[in-house]
Order: C-alpha cells, then structure tokens, then sequence
C-alpha cells in the first residue's frame, strides 16, 4: 500500500502528525509527503495520484476533482485531516468505489466547547461588566444575569457539534429542546432531551445555539419571521454558518436591543473592522475560532491515520463519510 498526504503547511504538519502518528501510517503503508511549504496545486496531484492507493488531505490541499479522480486507477481510500469535504471532493469518488473519512468529530469537539463557552459568556453578560468594570462602575448585589444553570436550550441542527454540545450542557441541569429531522424519538430519549419544532425551539427557549450545516435549504432559515419568535432577552448562539441567519433581520432584532447574540461565523469572513455588528453592546463577536482548540486540532491526523490502519488491516471504520452523509455537509 502506497500512500500521498498532501498537506504541504509545515505549521499543519507538524501539529497534526507527530513521531508516533506518522509510525502508525508507516506501519502499513509506504508514505510520500508533498515538498513542504510549497503549495501543491491540482495539476501536481493529477500527475502523482495514479501511484497511490490512498491519500490524505487537509486545508490547502487541492480538490479532489473528477478529472484527478479519473486518473486515480488504484486510489482506494481518501482521509481528510478536518471537518467538511466538499471543498476537496468531487462526489463521484463515492461511485468510485472509494472508502472516504474524516476527523470531523475533532472539530466538533473543538467548536462545542466553544459553543458551551459563549452560552456561558452571553448568558453571564461578561462583555457588558468588563467594559462597566473599565469605565469604573463596579455594580451592586441587586444585578442578576440570566446564566446557564437551570436554563432551557434549544438546538437546531443535530450533528456532531449538537451531540457533544449535549454532553457539555448535563452539568449545567439544563433541559434541551432540538429541532432536527434526523433525530429519532428514541434516540432523544436515551440523549435525555426533548424534540420540538423550530418555531417551538425558538419561543421556548431563552438560549438558542444553530448546528446545522450550511446547504441551499438551510439558507437564511432564520429570517424576521423567526427571530421574532426569540423570548425577550434572548441569546442566539451561531459557531456554525453565517448565512443560516438572514444578516439584516438579525442586525434589526440587535439593533433594537431586544435580543443578544454570541456569534464566531459570518455572512463575511473576514469580518470587516466597520461591521456594525462589532458596535452593538448585546453582541459578542469572535474571528470563526471554533476549531482552535490546540489539542483537539492535534488529534486531526490521528484520527484520520487510526482509520487508515483500521482498512489496511480490515477493521471497521470510526470516521467513515457515506454518499449520503457527504450530501448534508456544509457547502462553500
């Protein structure tokens, strides 16, 4: 077995694929590595790909594309070292026949202890009693925040993120309320949580947090129509997709003061210095850090190589992305 990692940022490699990691894939296969600090572009991976039965990916690899996958005659496993693939796989590598993961469940992980940080920071008003603290008011006993104990969260999306979010939340007595079709009323049981529309999730609920992955029938799914539906006082969460939210009802939803938001993603990215979402004080803006988490993005190669051995050595797969999984990822 024969395999290309394509992952050509040194700072990249040297974070996801340590002594012991690349000893794992050399254990099974004989492994070629890109030139480093030299971007590798499509045309290169065309030529190189017919050599190899497996290849690995990560950000600033090229796509994967139909042309390159048409020359890859003995290409029988892709792994990629992050979150979604549709930026680096055409999908006819499922017709293909190839075996695809991925290290998704890092970055979920990574993005729900961010998610579960905001709930924590804009249910406590954190950002309102530093800059209080910084003018020199320092507040008095009779001052109540809404916090996280104790409180209904509603979730709408139900994919890796949600499940560890979940998890996060138990030791804060919360009760949760999902909207996802692709959660089972029994599968809710044994979470422990409720299932309820989205326009249920969003009345009932003083914190919603969006998990859903970005598609065309995702798009703009809370428009003024929605939000409208939040509580008074209400904290919309979004470590997801911008562009989940329409932009200009939530600018007139925050505007207004009504609501408060914690937001790390964007309809524009990067965000502009000038955004007026920056000079609202209910808001609370962060630079897309969801998958910052240093040990977590560490275990990105690790966890794509761990499935790599498990199909040399045919044992079933942790990460594997069917057809149909590929089809729900967020899209570009």
């Amino acid at each position: 077995m024969r395999t290309l990692v394509t992952v050509w940022r040194k700072e990249l490699r040297d974070l996801m694929f340590s002594e012991e990691v690349i000893k794992q894939m050399q254990a099974v296969s004989d492994v070629d590595w890109v030139a480093m600090d030299e971007p590798y572009e499509a045309e290169q991976l065309r030529q190189d790909i017919h050599k190899y039965d497996a290849c690995i990916l990560s950000w600033g690899s090229p796509k994967v594309t139909a042309d390159i996958l048409a020359e890859a005659k003995k290409l029988r496993f892709i792994g990629h070292a992050a979150g979604t693939l549709t930026p680096y796989l055409d999908p006819a590598a499922f017709a293909n026949g190839i075996t695809v993961v991925n290290a998704n469940t890092a970055l979920a992980r990574s993005t729900a202890e961010l998610t579960v940080s905001l709930m924590l920071a804009g249910s406590w008003e954190i950002g309102k009693y530093r800059d209080q603290l910084r003018s020199g008011s320092w507040g008095d006993n009779g001052n109540t925040v809404m916090g996280l104990y104790g409180q209904k969260v509603g979730l709408i999306g139900y994919g890796e993120v949600a499940r560890e979010v979940i998890r996060l939340l138990r030791g804060f007595g919360t009760s949760i309320l999902l909207y996802s079709p692709y959660c089972s009323q029994e599968e809710a049981r044994e979470q422990g949580i409720s299932l309820g529309s989205m326009e249920e999730v969003l009345s009932g609920c003083r914190i919603v947090s969006l998990h859903d992955t970005l598609t065309a029938s995702t798009r703009g799914m809370l428009g003024q129509e929605q939000l409208r539906l939040l509580p008074d006082g209400a904290l919309l969460v979004n470590t997801a997709r911008g562009p989940l939210i329409d932009e200009a009802a939530l600018l007139e939803q925050l505007s207004a003061g009504r609501i408060h938001a914690a937001l790390d993603v964007y309809h524009r990215e990067p965000l502009p210095a000038d955004d007026p979402l920056l000079k609202l004080p209910n808001v609370i803006c962060l630079p897309h850090i969801g998958a910052y988490s240093g040990y977590w993005k560490s275990q990105l190669g690790a966890m794509v190589v761990e499935d790599l051995v498990n199909f040399a050595t045919d044992k079933p797969l942790l990460r594997e992305v069917t057809a149909e999984r590929f089809e729900r990822m967020t899209t570009k």
